[in-house]
């Protein structure tokens, strides 16, 4: 199993946009999990956030990274010879946000529920923010989005014992999703996707 793109660029896809690319030079490095490959790219999120773009967007315009920075958290610059090229964000399952170091006073306080989702080879356990009332895996199931936030989440790959990441945020494809199933309630829902229920 590979991990990181290896700033392979070829062609772009079929169906991707034009040429057209953000004219910034100050990036926010992004992961982009697949079944089989983690890529690390750089993009603009200067103008808006990135689970805007890809609950949006069909394709994101990168810069295809090979090494990964020191610290994630901190814009990078394009250097010379960095190309554009466009993602197709529907290959994504999972996707990580750079860390952002947020005002505890700014933020929305909403009930949070811990869950433990599967899509694809990964695991992924930790907390959805819910209306009052919900339950975190049918309101999940309910939103008509591609990604949904998971936050103080833990990602575990079943075709590698002993793998663990830890993440502030992560967004993890509804598409993709084989279970959803609420932790820590006495009486769990565990709710399978349509696409993969039997």
């Amino acid at each position: 199993m590979s991990f990181w793109s290896r700033g392979r660029r070829g062609e772009e896809p079929e169906g991707a946009p034009g040429a057209a690319v953000p004219a910034a030079t100050h990036l926010a490095v992004v992961e982009f999990w697949a079944p089989s490959q983690r890529t690390l790219a750089a993009m603009d999120l200067s103008r808006e956030r990135l689970t805007d773009l890809v609950n949006r967007e069909d394709y994101l315009p990168v810069v295809l990274l090979t090494e990964q920075p020191e610290d994630l958290s901190k814009p990078i610059e394009i250097r010379a010879g960095q190309q554009w090229s466009h993602l197709k964000v529907e290959d994504a399952l999972l996707i990580l946000p750079p860390p952002q170091v947020s005002n505890p006073l700014r933020r929305l306080h909403r009930p949070r529920q811990p869950v433990e989702i599967v899509v694809g080879p990964f695991t992924v356990t930790g907390m959805v923010s819910v209306p009052p009332g919900a339950q975190a895996a049918s309101f999940l199931f309910r939103q008509n989005t591609r990604f949904a936030a998971v936050t103080r989440a833990v990602v575990r790959d079943r075709g590698l014992p002993g793998f663990e990441q830890h993440a502030e945020v992560m967004l993890v494809s509804m598409r993709g999703v084989e279970t959803i199933q609420d932790v820590g309630l006495d009486h769990p829902e565990a709710i399978a996707s349509p696409e993969t229920a039997p």
